[in-house]
């Protein structure tokens, strides 16, 4: 039996047309025959029956139980390629989020080196997205922001790298710019911009804002960081992040918020993930970095 007969018959299960198989792998009608008929004589059963009148096609028994099965061996093969060609390209992949890990990858990359060659950088502009790459091991470590320490997930491990508090950004323009400190009855009939859901600044402003019945229902919603600082800086908006957000914008003012929530910025670690043991010795690699990193941090403060 070809591996190559059980794409051609899950395909030939799906379209019930021969005509349409053939012509989705770019072969003749008669290969996918012959394959059938390979098929066939290795289960020792008929896989397929044909009412040649109406030219249509369907499975018997047999035919569904392999055409279920193929399905699972052809992920399964897949899946095994997959592995094969990572372990020959040696590559490790490491998720951040652009904007917090532009900051830390400096400080971080210098204590893997002599991984540079086969490192994969994964991007990732959500927060909560990352995570879920994280949780469920298509990423294995990674930087990210979370509204909370750790969760209780036990096959993650976190290190982390930095505690942030949120601040209110306006224009120099802002009635509220003149202010020193912001308390929340002072954002009365204000106009918020914030990064989408799925983003831990989202969770975090809205939770402060509901916390100190703070109306957001005035507020606009952006995908990139950049949108975020575009609006506020037009004056039309007042935004509550990090400064590790707006860094290098003469033209916002940061002001302290009464109570501010706080991001928690770590580096966290799958160690269920299935991942090859270049990227075992890359992640511990990377956990030593944020430890000499801290360690670094403590002397100098």
């Amino acid at each position: 039996m070809k591996v190559q007969d059980l794409y051609y018959f899950r395909k030939l299960a799906q379209t019930r047309s021969f005509t349409e198989t053939a012509d989705s792998f770019y072969v003749s009608q008669p290969s996918i025959s012959t394959a059938l008929k390979r098929l066939e004589e290795e289960f020792g059963t008929r896989l397929i029956s044909r009412d040649r009148s109406s030219r249509s096609v369907r499975l018997t028994e047999a035919g569904d139980i392999l055409y279920k099965n193929a399905q699972a061996i052809i992920l399964l093969l897949e899946q095994t390629k997959k592995e094969i060609r990572n372990r020959e390209l040696k590559e490790v992949k490491l998720g951040f989020l652009p904007t917090i890990g532009s900051h830390f990858l400096p400080k971080l990359l210098p204590e893997v080196s002599e991984y540079v060659s086969a490192l994969n950088l994964i991007e990732e502009e959500s927060s909560d997205v990352m995570y879920d790459m994280i949780q469920s091991g298509e990423i294995s470590v990674a930087i990210t922001a979370l509204d909370q320490p750790y969760s209780s997930d036990d096959k993650l491990t976190y290190i982390p790298l930095a505690e942030k508090e949120l601040f209110l950004w306006v224009s120099p323009e802002h009635p509220l710019a003149s202010q020193t400190h912001i308390k929340p009855h002072m954002l009365d009939n204000v106009h918020f911009v914030t990064l989408a859901k799925g983003y831990a600044h989202e969770r975090l402003f809205c939770q402060w804002a509901k916390t100190h019945q703070v109306d957001v229902s005035n507020t606009h919603y952006a995908q990139e960081v950049q949108t975020v600082n575009s609006m506020i800086a037009s004056g039309m908006s007042a935004g509550v992040m990090i400064d590790l957000l707006v860094r290098d914008r003469c033209d916002l003012v940061k002001i302290p918020l009464d109570n501010a929530p706080r991001l928690y910025i770590s580096l966290v670690i799958n160690h269920d993930a299935d991942i090859t043991d270049i990227q075992k010795e890359f992640n511990k690699a990377m956990v030593e970095a944020a430890n000499s990193f801290l360690m670094r941090e403590k002397i100098n403060n």
